[in-house]
């Protein structure tokens, strides 16, 4: 999945809108020709070139994940290139295994076809491409490495047999998606929520509390938000369990005090989540209090999340008062708020 074939290992960017911006018309009609393009050529090439005998897709041929979203809006086949697709563009040139002074289109061969497939963004959706992030086209029983990332605003080019089914088949953090590229229809394995944006939400307040030791009260601030993802990038990464998804937070705590003050706050005991009334289990550990510049100023900041069914969380409520091991100057001391009223957050 990860190898690259062949002369087709060539990441193609900015194919023919990075020189002149304008598009190289579509294939009109077929030459002969005895130059001849690598076999299992599959690569991205820049959006600039032009689909021929363009077909639209349905809207929903899109998939998604943690790192990518693209959707298929048109395919396309020719029986040859033209050669200023090929010639006029050292990385396409390089990708085919076409001679840069080679004359006359390029023909597909016997049997065979040159497949254009042009992917753009989702509606909504921003999308930061990962080169972790790597494609396969499967061509009936055989599955063949597409060279370059999945972006939008790119083309996919292909030699593949005539009329031959295909599917493009996207990897992402250890998970398949795919979509026909001939129909535009997704297989089994999608994940729906990468294709809108995801719920969000975030609550700001301040408190007032008492450090062990210091002689006066201090404001406590405290931000907290949250977000629903399948996906949880801590550690190695997890997806949610089927029919579930991650409740994920962010606490944030500041708060001053003229003594040095060091230590950890139990994220776990110090949060309580309930979502329609219910009690929901906390997955979290100690985060440590960092200095800020201020030599006064104090931060505790980690993530939290919970897993919970799908559609099941809008609004929920918390309630953050902090507890942990502290010490203040050396010696151990807490930190108390003088109240821990309970907060509201949607996410939306």
């Amino acid at each position: 999945m990860r190898g690259v074939l062949g002369a087709a290992a060539v990441l193609v960017c900015g194919l023919l809108a990075g020189c002149t911006g304008d598009e190289v018309p579509a294939p009109a009609a077929a030459a002969s020709t005895k130059a001849t393009v690598a076999e299992d050529l599959a690569v991205v090439a820049g959006g600039g070139i032009a689909v021929p005998a363009a077909k639209q897709l349905p809207a929903n041929a899109a998939i998604g994940g943690p790192d990518y979203a693209v959707r298929l809006t048109e395919v396309g086949a020719a029986d040859h290139l033209e050669p200023a697709v090929v010639t006029q563009f050292g990385k396409m040139q390089s990708a085919t295994g076409v001679s840069r002074d080679a004359t006359g289109t390029i023909a597909a061969g016997a049997g065979k076809e040159f497949l254009f497939v042009r992917l753009a963004a989702v509606p909504g959706v921003k999308s930061d491409p990962s080169p972790d992030v790597t494609a396969r086209l499967r061509i009936g029983e055989q599955a063949r490495a597409v060279a370059g990332m999945i972006t939008p605003d790119s083309v996919i080019v292909a030699l593949v047999p005539a009329g031959a089914a295909v599917t493009l088949v996207v990897a992402d953090r250890d998970k398949d998606q795919s979509v026909d590229v001939r129909t535009g229809a997704v297989g089994a394995g999608a994940v729906a929520a990468y294709l809108k944006a995801r719920p969000y939400g975030e609550v700001t307040y301040q408190l007032v509390g008492q450090i062990g030791g210091e002689p006066k009260r201090t404001y406590v601030d405290i931000t907290v938000s949250a977000a629903l993802e399948p996906f949880d990038h801590r550690a190695k990464g997890t997806w949610a369990p089927a029919g579930h998804t991650w409740l994920r937070m962010w606490v944030e705590l500041k708060v001053s005090g003229i003594g040095v003050l060091e230590g950890t706050i139990d994220l776990k005991q110090s949060l309580q989540v309930t979502a329609n009334g219910k009690a929901i289990a906390v997955e979290a550990a100690s985060a440590e209090i960092e200095r800020g510049q201020a030599i006064t100023d104090y931060t505790i900041h980690d993530e939290v999340r919970m897993d919970v069914a799908e559609g099941s969380v809008q609004t929920l409520t918390f309630r953050f008062e902090p507890k942990g091991t502290l010490t203040r100057d050396g010696k151990p001391t807490t930190l108390k708020l003088d109240s821990s009223p309970q907060q509201k957050l949607t996410l939306k």
